[in-house]
C-alpha cells in the first residue's frame, strides 16, 4: 500500500529524462545557433563531451561516426574501435536488433509516429547487458543521426524489485482471512481487497467508507478516523449492526508520497470465538455467583459432597476445597487412615472443570513394585512374556479427568522419576514402547506418612516432594472435632440402618463414644455403626481386641522332641502375623507399623507363610 518508494524512483525517472531533453535542447533544438555550432569545433565539441550521457553521431547506414567518453565509458569499447568501425546494431542485444533496424529506417521515411525515446539494452564489450534510455533525433539538414544512452539498469533493478514487491504484497493482502480497505482524509475508498468486494458486491472506490460498510450518513460513532490521522494504530472489537457479526478491527496510518494521511483498516470476523468467549464469562459469572452463595453458606452446612461435619476444623477444609476445585494445580491431602483422603480429593474433582471426566483412584501401597510401572504406563503388545494385547495404564485411562493416587509415600524413588516427568509435561513410555505419550491429567495425591522424615531417609525425592506439594490440605483426626460425632453417628445410622427398626443410641452409649479416642478415624466410627445394626450393641476397638501374647515360651524339657527352630521361629512368626492382620482388618500398614517393620518386609513375609488373600 505505501508507494513512497514508488514515486521516489518515479520522480528519479523524470529527472533523467529532464536532463536528457536539455542535453538535446543543447545539441539540436537551438536551430538558430546550429549553423554557427557546426562551423565552431570547439564550441560543438564541448557540448558532446559535458552532456552527462553516453552521446554518438549515427550515419545514414548505420555506422557510429562519433561518440564522447562517457559513451566509451558505458560500452567498455575505445573511440578508436568504435568510430567508422562499429554500427549501432553492435551495441544492442540480438532480441533488439529487428526493432532498432525498423526505427532506423521509419526515422528515415519520415513516418510521424516514431517515439524520440526508448527504453532497449545494450551489451559491452565483456558482455555485460545493462538497460538503457535511448533518444535519437536526426541532425537538420542531414541524413545523420545524434542520440545518447543514460544507464538505466539500477532503476530498471528497482522497478522490477517494485514489480515483484507489490505482487508479493498483492498475494498477502489477498491470503489475509479478513475485508481490507484503504480511506483518504475525506472517507473516500482507496482500495478494497477482493474479499471485501465480494461482501459487498462490487468496488466502491471513490466512495464513502461509512456508506458503504454500514449504510450510514455520517461517520460511525465507533470510528477511529482523526486518532488514526494524529498517527495512532488503533485495534477494536464491534458487532456490525448490519449483519449481526463480532468483527476486530486494526486502523493504521499510512503517509502518503504527498505527506497525506490515509487509513488502513483491516476487519477480521471474530463471531465464532466471541460467542465462545461471552458464553465462557456468562458461565464464569454463573459459576462466581454460586461460588458466593457457597461461601455464604457453607458455615450452615452439616455435609459437603460425601463429607459429613460442621466443626470449626471441616469448616476449614471445606473452604480449601473449594480454592483447589477452581485450580488445576496438584494437590496433596495429609491425613491419618480413615480421615476421608479419597472423600476430599473425589470432591475436589466433582467441583472442578474435569468433573464430567474420570475419577481414576490408585492405592499406590497395594501395587507390587514390579508392576508398578506397567499400572500406571501401560504396556504394548508383546513388551514380555503373557502381553498378548496393548494395555491402557491409570495415567492414559486417566486422560482428561482426576488421577487420585493414594499412600503415595509408599511409590520408590525410581517410580517417583518417571511420575515427575508426567508432571511435568514430559509424556511416559509404555514398557514395550518407543514412543512418547502425553495425557492431560489432574493429580492429587494423599498419604498418612511424614514426608518430610522419608525425605531424610531418600525414600522421597525432594524434587518430587516439592512438584506435588503445592495445594496441601491437612484433615484433622476424629478426635480433634468430636463435635461432629452426632452427625457422623446419624449418618451412618441412616445408611447402614435400613428398614431395621434400630434402638437409638442412647446418653450412655453416645458418652461412651465421645470418650473414645477413635485412633482408626471415621472408618472405625463407620464399622462400629455396621457392628450395631447387627448386634444393637456398642463394640469399641479397645474391647474387642484380644492383646497378642507375648510371654516368652515355656523351657523346653529335656529329652522331648518339638521341631526344628527354624520351623517353631517360622510358625511363631506366622501366628503373629496373622493375628496382628486380623485385629487391624488386614489394614497392611497399620500392622505393619505396630510389628515394627516396614510394608514391604511385611509384604514378603505374608508371601512366605501363605498369608495372602
Amino acid at each position: 500500500m505505501d508507494s513512497s518508494n514508488d514515486n521516489h524512483l518515479l520522480r528519479q525517472l523524470d529527472e533523467y529524462k529532464s536532463k536528457i531533453r536539455e542535453y538535446e535542447r543543447l545539441l539540436y533544438h537551438y536551430e538558430p545557433e546550429w549553423d554557427a555550432l557546426r562551423h565552431s569545433d570547439a564550441s560543438y565539441q564541448a557540448i558532446f563531451e559535458n552532456t552527462g550521457t553516453g552521446a554518438f553521431v549515427k550515419e545514414a547506414d548505420m555506422t557510429i561516426s562519433k561518440v564522447n567518453a562517457q559513451f566509451e565509458w558505458l560500452t567498455g569499447y575505445t573511440k578508436a574501435e568504435i568510430e567508422g568501425r562499429m554500427t549501432w546494431t553492435d551495441f544492442f542485444i540480438e532480441a533488439d536488433h529487428d526493432l532498432l533496424i525498423t526505427y532506423h529506417a521509419d526515422r528515415r521515411s519520415g513516418k510521424g509516429n516514431v517515439p524520440r525515446e526508448l527504453a532497449c539494452r545494450i551489451k559491452d564489450k565483456h558482455g555485460k547487458i545493462k538497460h538503457v534510455y535511448l533518444t535519437l533525433d536526426l541532425i537538420p539538414g542531414t541524413q545523420k543521426s545524434i542520440g545518447t544512452f543514460m544507464d538505466i539498469t539500477p532503476l530498471k533493478r528497482a522497478e522490477d524489485q517494485i514489480v515483484q514487491s507489490k505482487a508479493l504484497l498483492s498475494a498477502i493482502v489477498e491470503s489475509v482471512d479478513g475485508l481490507i480497505y484503504l480511506v483518504s482524509e475525506s472517507f473516500l475508498i482507496e482500495y478494497m481487497n477482493e474479499q471485501l468486494k465480494n461482501k459487498i458486491g462490487h468496488a466502491a472506490i471513490g466512495q464513502r467508507c461509512y456508506q458503504v460498510l454500514y449504510q450510514r450518513s455520517s461517520a460511525c460513532p465507533f470510528c477511529v478516523h482523526d486518532q488514526v490521522l494524529d498517527g495512532e494504530t488503533v485495534r477494536f472489537e464491534v458487532k456490525n449492526p448490519m449483519d449481526g457479526h463480532w468483527y476486530y478491527s486494526v486502523n493504521t496510518p499510512i503517509v502518503q508520497a504527498d505527506q497525506s494521511i490515509s487509513h488502513l483498516s483491516v476487519v477480521t470476523d471474530i463471531h465464532a470465538r466471541k460467542t465462545v468467549e461471552l458464553s465462557h464469562k456468562k458461565n464464569a459469572s454463573q459459576l462466581r455467583r454460586q461460588n458466593t452463595l457457597l461461601r455464604s453458606k457453607i458455615t450452615q452446612r452439616s455435609k459437603f459432597g460425601n463429607l459429613v461435619g460442621k466443626s470449626k476444623p471441616m469448616q476449614a477444609i471445606y473452604e480449601q476445597i473449594i480454592n483447589a476445585a477452581s485450580s488445576d494445580a496438584t494437590v496433596i491431602i495429609y491425613g491419618e487412615p480413615g480421615t476421608g483422603k479419597e472423600l476430599v480429593a473425589h470432591a475436589i474433582h466433582d467441583m472442578s472443570e474435569r468433573r464430567q471426566e474420570r475419577f481414576v483412584p490408585v492405592h499406590c501401597g497395594a501395587i507390587p513394585e514390579n508392576l508398578i510401572e506397567s499400572e500406571f504406563f501401560g504396556y504394548v503388545k508383546g513388551a514380555f512374556s503373557g502381553a498378548g494385547t496393548d494395555k491402557q495404564g491409570y495415567i492414559d485411562f486417566a486422560h482428561q479427568g482426576t488421577l487420585f493416587l493414594d499412600e503415595i509415600g509408599e511409590i520408590g524413588p525410581h517410580m517417583q522419576v518417571k511420575l515427575l516427568r508426567v508432571i511435568e509435561g514430559g509424556g511416559y513410555t509404555p514398557i514395550g514402547s518407543n514412543q512418547v505419550r502425553q495425557s492431560d491429567i489432574r493429580i492429587i495425591a494423599a498419604t498418612n506418612r511424614d514426608m518430610k522424615e522419608r525425605m531424610e531417609s531418600r525414600r522421597m525425592r525432594k524434587d518430587f516432594f516439592y512438584r506435588i506439594h503445592i495445594l496441601p490440605i491437612y484433615l484433622p483426626p476424629l478426635k480433634q472435632r468430636k463435635d461432629d460425632l452426632p452427625l457422623l453417628i446419624d449418618h451412618f445410622m441412616m445408611l447402614y440402618g435400613g428398614k431395621k427398626n434400630l434402638l437409638p443410641i442412647n446418653d450412655r452409649m453416645m458418652a461412651q463414644l465421645m470418650a473414645y479416642d477413635w485412633p482408626g478415624n471415621v472408618r472405625e466410627l463407620q464399622n462400629v455403626i455396621i457392628r450395631y445394626s447387627h448386634s444393637q450393641k456398642i463394640e469399641l476397638m479397645e474391647s474387642t481386641l484380644q492383646p497378642i501374647d507375648a510371654t516368652p515360651p515355656e523351657p523346653v524339657a529335656e529329652g522331648s522332641n518339638l521341631g526344628p527352630l527354624r520351623a517353631m521361629i517360622d510358625a511363631y512368626e506366622k501366628k503373629l502375623i496373622e493375628q496382628t492382620l486380623d485385629q487391624n482388618r488386614w489394614h497392611r500398614s497399620k500392622a505393619a507399623g505396630l510389628l515394627g517393620i516396614d510394608r514391604k518386609t511385611l509384604f514378603t513375609k505374608m508371601k512366605r507363610h501363605g498369608l495372602l488373600r
